[in-house]
């Protein structure tokens, strides 16, 4: 039954997309074919008015770029593969006509890409390397996706709405895309309410506006609804990568935690930094990313390979038994979970 469901889900992503460009185009059009000229009227405007209204334009331009690229990058960014190898770009033999050349390229990197991960992965001995579901080496944080059917680098869930799961590569599109997409809707439910009051007028049949009254109110009522809905979520991954945590994780450490208090011990989440650190890996700000490449909609790839993350300091100065431990305890969590995806 449980195959059935992933199945479907996948194969009704794209369906997903759909309903969700459609959503936001309508409240885009609706923002500038009703709001903005409302709100901002060019004519009555003064020398500072005018460019007061042509600065909240481009502002607002930024915003509905901001949230088309990040939901865009969140669904054909590659949340991350055992078997991903930098630099290796598929399209080099995209070209090949013969199958039989092209299947034998493709073992060839397919063994390259194995034991290369062997070897990243050959400090960690205490650490399974085997993912029970696909045969390929499984690094720390990865776990294996039922409906995608890989393993996925530092998996957080898989998302129906950008048909994708959100792991290592990708993780940082999706929370900007949360970020933006409330900012917006925040904005758009404070300047669109008196708007939304005359489309309900339908008593006064004057209306200047080519943007239909029905879809005006509908407008703005999604937005408030996505908004809140979306804010709850974004609060809820921004508490996770302050804490240096992905969402399987925190279910897990939750019940280590209360298990490690009952023992008079002390529970050590290895990859928290401390929330200021946590910030800066999670959104790879460095020398080279300063802190305001997370305003610039580009392209940022993810720090690290997503095979292995540092670890805290509390961590490293526990006995490597109790270390040896923690590892063990990821693992086996790992097991069951893909094993309960089956059932």
């Amino acid at each position: 039954m449980v195959q059935i469901v992933d199945r479907a889900i996948n194969r009704i992503g794209p369906v997903f997309i759909a309903i969700a460009l459609v959503l936001l185009a309508m409240c885009v059009f609706c923002y500038y074919l009703v709001v903005f000229p409302y709100t901002h009227r060019w004519s009555d405007a003064g020398f500072l008015g005018k460019i007061y209204i042509a600065t909240m334009l481009a502002w607002s331009a930024y915003m509905v770029y901001c949230i088309f690229f990040h939901y865009y990058m969140a669904i054909v960014t590659s949340p991350g593969n055992v078997l991903d190898r930098p630099g290796m770009d598929p399209r080099l033999r995209a070209d090949e006509s013969d199958p039989a050349i092209a299947e034998s390229h493709q073992q060839e990197d397919t063994e390259t890409s194995i034991r290369e991960v062997l070897l990243e992965l050959e400090e960690y001995s205490v650490y399974p390397k085997t993912c029970k579901k696909c045969h390929l080496p499984k690094p720390e944080r990865a776990h294996h996706c039922s409906i995608c059917n890989s393993c996925v680098l530092k998996f957080d869930h898989h998302c129906p709405w950008i048909h994708n799961c959100v792991g290592h590569n990708n993780h940082r599109y999706f929370v900007l895309f949360m970020t933006y997409l409330v900012v917006s809707a925040t904005y758009f439910a404070l300047a669109a309410w008196r708007p939304f009051i005359i489309a309900l007028d339908f008593i006064n049949t004057e209306w200047p506006y080519y943007y239909p009254r029905p879809l005006v109110a509908f407008s703005y009522i999604l937005a408030i609804c996505m908004g809140v809905a979306i804010a709850a979520l974004c609060a809820w991954h921004y508490y996770l990568l302050l804490t240096g945590q992905t969402t399987v994780e925190f279910y897990n450490n939750q019940y280590e935690k209360g298990l490690h208090k009952t023992q008079g011990e002390i529970f050590v989440n290895m990859y928290d930094f401390g929330v200021k650190e946590n910030f800066k890996i999670f959104f790879n700000i460095s020398d080279k990313n300063p802190w305001y490449s997370v305003l610039i909609p580009v392209p940022v790839p993810p720090k690290g390979s997503g095979r292995i993350f540092e670890k805290c300091q509390e961590f490293s100065l526990l006995p490597t038994n109790r270390q040896h431990q923690y590892f063990q305890v990821q693992a086996e969590y790992s097991d069951i979970e893909d094993g309960v995806k089956d059932v």
